[in-house]
């Protein structure tokens, strides 16, 4: 986590943490030509989730951290790029974990959403209509 945390911010109401969400560690590892994701479980959190605005959107893509949600959570010791949240079959990976206030008590996550949670074929083309190189 981030030294200091977020400052400005308030802790969420408990009426809030509405999104249910599974946080666990992806690893991609070798396999033949591709690489096989291996997930690690590592806890279960009520989240709030909140869409960046336009101008904190524009800001994230200018800097290149292409965070698209802020989520906040009871704490989560070391939350790092690896971890991602997955909730209702949506994927967010982690790109900026904090703390807010500077206190280990909430985990403030800016994520980056990816997506549908499937599988990735990163071996080529197949029978979806795309060319494969391979």
């Amino acid at each position: 986590m981030a030294s200091g945390g977020v400052r400005g911010m308030r802790e969420p109401a408990s009426g809030e943490l509405i999104h249910r969400m599974e946080v666990r560690i992806r690893v991609d590892r070798p396999d033949g030509a591709g690489l096989t994701p291996e997930y690690t479980p590592v806890c279960k959190r009520w989240v709030k989730v909140e869409p960046l605005g336009t101008a904190a959107y524009t800001n994230a893509q200018q800097t290149e951290s292409k965070a698209t949600h802020r989520l906040y959570c009871r704490h989560i010791e070391g939350l790092s790029a690896a971890h991602e949240f997955v909730a209702r079959g949506r994927v967010y990976r982690v790109r900026r974990p904090t703390e807010l206030g500077g206190c280990t008590v909430w985990s403030v996550v800016e994520v980056e959403e990816l997506g549908p949670d499937v599988p990735v074929q990163s071996t080529g083309g197949g029978d979806d209509g795309q060319l494969g190189f391979g």
